[in-house]
Formats: structure tokens, sequence, C-alpha cells
């Protein structure tokens, strides 16, 4: 199993502005600015978390505890940089790109080693896999921008939960139905 760890932050504005979503939702004043971008920073959080994918080419490490073939549990993975491990001397060492095989073209990419050196005994996180993933700001797909506008305008008619008869509804159904191709999902 691998854990992803994102080393960068992509400027939310370039995914979406805060003018953008007043725009959506009819908003001409400016008193609520800050909260509109709160809705939109919780949103654009969310749905990476529900998709397992970020939004915005963001740097990122993989990292498991030896070389075992794995699926990344996030998408897309764009390129990988480089493979560092923990020699048996406890030293990090760059891995030669002749030792490893990857398929970013998979919804959830993958990576094989051959005849890779022994790793430090005992540790964690021996192997670490430097990468770039995520869409990049200008070719994320428009139903994730759909759906951040609906989480918004969601979050900012609502301010709390739905009380459906006795039900409470969080968010609306159409938002999963929009991003549930986009999900990367890994067996455990």
């Amino acid at each position: 199993m691998m854990t992803v760890e994102i080393t960068g932050t992509p400027d939310l504005d370039s995914i979406i502005t805060v003018a953008q979503l007043k725009e959506h939702l009819r908003v001409d004043h400016s008193d609520e600015d800050t909260l509109i971008q709160a809705y939109r920073d919780a949103s654009i959080a969310w749905i990476e978390d529900y998709c397992n994918t970020r939004l915005g080419d963001v740097s990122a490490v993989g990292y498991i505890d030896d070389f075992y073939n794995v699926r990344f549990p996030v998408g897309p993975v764009n390129s990988i940089a480089s493979v560092t491990y923990t020699n048996t001397a406890n030293e990090t060492t760059t891995l030669p790109t002749a030792k490893y095989w990857f398929d970013i073209k998979t919804k959830a990419a993958r990576i094989t080693w051959d005849n890779v050196p022994d790793i430090y005994d005992d540790t964690f996180n021996g192997v670490q896999v430097n990468m770039s993933v995520g869409y990049a700001e200008a070719d994320i797909p428009k139903p994730f921008i759909t759906a951040i506008r609906w989480m918004v305008a969601h979050l900012y008619e609502q301010r709390q939960p739905v009380v459906a008869g006795t039900t409470v509804v969080n968010l609306p159904l159409g938002l999963y139905a929009v991003l549930n191709p986009y999900r990367v999902i890994t067996a455990v």
C-alpha cells in the first residue's frame, strides 16, 4: 500500500475564481467574498478527497515500505520524477530508472520493479516515489467545475445540514453522479 503526501499547492483561483462563483450564485456585492472563498476552498478539498484526485498540477511523494508493485491511490499521475530509497547503510539513494517501470495511462497509475537492491531493515517508508499529480488547471474536466459550483451554492444557500422529513441531506445527490466517473479507487 502506498501513502501519498502532496507537497505542492495549486493556486485555487486558477481553478475557479470567487468572481466566477459569485456570478453562479448571482451575488453582486463583495460583503461575502471571504465566505464564498472559504466555501470554494472547502469544496475543492472535499471533491479532491472524494475522488482521490487533485485539481491543479502539484508535486507529491508516494511512500511504500519496500519495492512492492503498487497502484497509486491518487490521480491522475502525470509523471514520475525519481524514485529514492533508504539503502542498507541507512542513506537515501536514487534508484536508476532502468530498475522500474510505471504506467500512468491507467486510472489508478501503477509501478513495478526489476532486480532492485535491498533496503534498510526495519524501516517504514523505505521507498519514495517523487511525482507530479493532478489535472493541469487548463485541463480540469468540466464536471469538476460544475461540482464545485454546486457544492459552493449548496453551502452558501443552506449554511447548515438540510433536513428533509426525518432525514439529514448533507449534499445534493447530483454531486455524486457527476464525480463518480472521476474517482480513483484502489484495492486495499
